[in-house]
């Protein structure tokens, strides 16, 4: 009798999952390997870094869970693990990810950082694995790309409710301790699926090429997301960060002047009648705190390039910004050139570290290049910027010969990454950018098989 109750309850519960539950995570969902790497997307691309299980040395975070799952389901069958290990080997970018890593392991085996490792290794090599692997073998560039800009409506839009609520929506999710709230004169910066106002600025700027990619014509077309694009510079703006306003400006001119003709012309047409219209309610609306901290973050970009105070009339502090652009000199001649670190070993991710130089006490290293050397000296400078190069210059030569325009949106978000790292530290957006360089070895991979099969 027991054993009858307890097979009815099993078959209550399961059909509970297959009736309901599964309804209500979303439609179509299924737990089977489809459906946990649309969860491995999921988590990459929307869920928070901080939403997670603390472990001793490392924290186990919903991205991490489902990476894990996957490359358990990929090794679990044999020919999906011939496939991956293939597509490994054959690799042009492994030597170079090969070289950086062995650096990252030496160093932080000496100075006892093992959680660092973890990271490199999670968060960077198995993302870019994973990323090239699903688009070559699950999605497809297009299916990838479509469901990345579903991902980022989802966040342009949520984001902006910390505006209301005062804190970010994510931080519903924060099981680690890492969501925080940030401020400057005055105005709330937002920022997303993040743990910093500039991350995710930074991780906007990464997507935004991409945004303007239109994946059925295969061209550049910065008015095919036009919603989409606004919204996600609203974003940035609501952010505060001046660095990313101006680098974000940057690829969409760049995203522009990639266009054919026609669509330019559309474009240039579609901007003579928008850009008096956003003029002028800016102008009217101006004392709203809300437009007001746009304008702030537009203007402190514009004083930075033309070292101009128009900021300044919007309630920004000279000294303040002065101050923020200045030490980055300091910081970058106290380090490379100030001969008290060592150029060939590092001092580990947990060195805690600090400077007095020219009447300033510096922390922080606000500037991914400076970090770099600090934590792994010239040998983890140099590989990791080899690394980082040879997916740059495997787009560029793609784009030439092919004239695929999901390179060129590549190369935008790459360079633009990498000047943003000039200003600032990575800001736990490296599996962002590993989902980019992701897509351009699965778009050199695609493009071979393409032209195997014309032959």
């Amino acid at each position: 009798m027991e054993r009858a109750q307890e097979n009815n309850l099993i078959h209550l519960l399961e059909k509970a999952w297959h009736g309901t539950f599964r309804k209500l995570v979303y439609p179509g969902f299924r737990l089977s390997y489809g459906g946990i790497c649309d969860c491995l997307l999921f988590s990459l691309f929307v869920l928070p870094t901080y939403f997670g299980i603390r472990f001793f040395f490392f924290d186990l975070t919903a991205f991490r869970f489902f990476e894990i799952l996957v490359l358990y389901l990929i090794f679990k069958k044999e020919t999906r693990k011939r496939e991956f290990m293939r597509l490994i080997r054959l690799c042009p970018h492994s030597i170079f990810i090969a070289a950086f890593f062995f650096v990252v392991v030496y160093t932080n085996v000496y100075h006892r950082s093992f959680s660092a490792i973890f990271y490199w290794l999670m968060n960077g090599i198995f993302t870019f694995y994973l990323v090239a692997y699903l688009i070559i073998y699950e999605y497809g560039i297009e299916e990838f790309l479509k469901k990345v800009r579903l991902f980022t409506w989802f966040l342009v839009l949520v984001s902006p409710l910390e505006l209301v609520i005062g804190r970010t929506p994510f931080s519903i999710l924060d099981t680690l301790g890492k969501s925080s709230y940030n401020e400057r004169f005055g105005n709330l910066r937002i920022m997303g699926n993040c743990s910093t106002t500039n991350g995710y600025a930074m991780y906007l700027c990464i997507l935004l090429p991409f945004i303007c990619y239109d994946y059925k014509r295969k061209r550049m077309d910065v008015l095919k997301n036009g919603w989409l694009l606004l919204f996600l510079m609203v974003n940035v703006l609501l952010t505060g960060s001046r660095l990313s306003v101006g680098i974000g400006i940057l690829e969409i001119v760049l995203c522009i002047l990639a266009q054919d003709r026609k669509t330019l012309r559309k474009t240039l047409l579609t901007g003579l009648v928008a850009l008096p219209i956003i003029v002028v309610a800016a102008f009217l609306f101006r004392n709203h705190p809300l437009v007001n901290s746009m304008l702030l973050a537009f203007f402190s970009a514009v004083d930075e390039v033309f070292e101009t105070s128009i900021s300044v009339k919007f309630g920004a502090d000279a000294s303040i910004l002065y101050n923020s652009s200045h030490y980055r000199d300091l910081l970058v001649e106290g380090t490379f050139g100030g001969g008290w670190l060592n150029p060939f070993m590092g001092r580990g991710t947990n060195y805690v570290f600090q400077m007095y130089v020219d009447g300033y006490y510096i922390r922080s290293t606000d500037n991914f290049y400076v970090g770099q050397f600090i934590a792994y000296a010239y040998p983890g400078l140099i590989t990791w910027l080899l690394m980082s190069a040879s997916f740059l210059i495997s787009a560029v030569a793609k784009f030439y010969k092919r004239r695929e325009f999901i390179f060129w949106a590549a190369i935008v978000s790459i360079v633009g990454y990498f000047i943003s790292l000039w200003y600032l530290d990575q800001l736990q957006t490296f599996p962002i950018m590993f989902a980019v360089f992701g897509v351009v070895y699965a778009c050199a991979v695609l493009g071979k098989q393409k032209d195997k099969e014309r032959l």
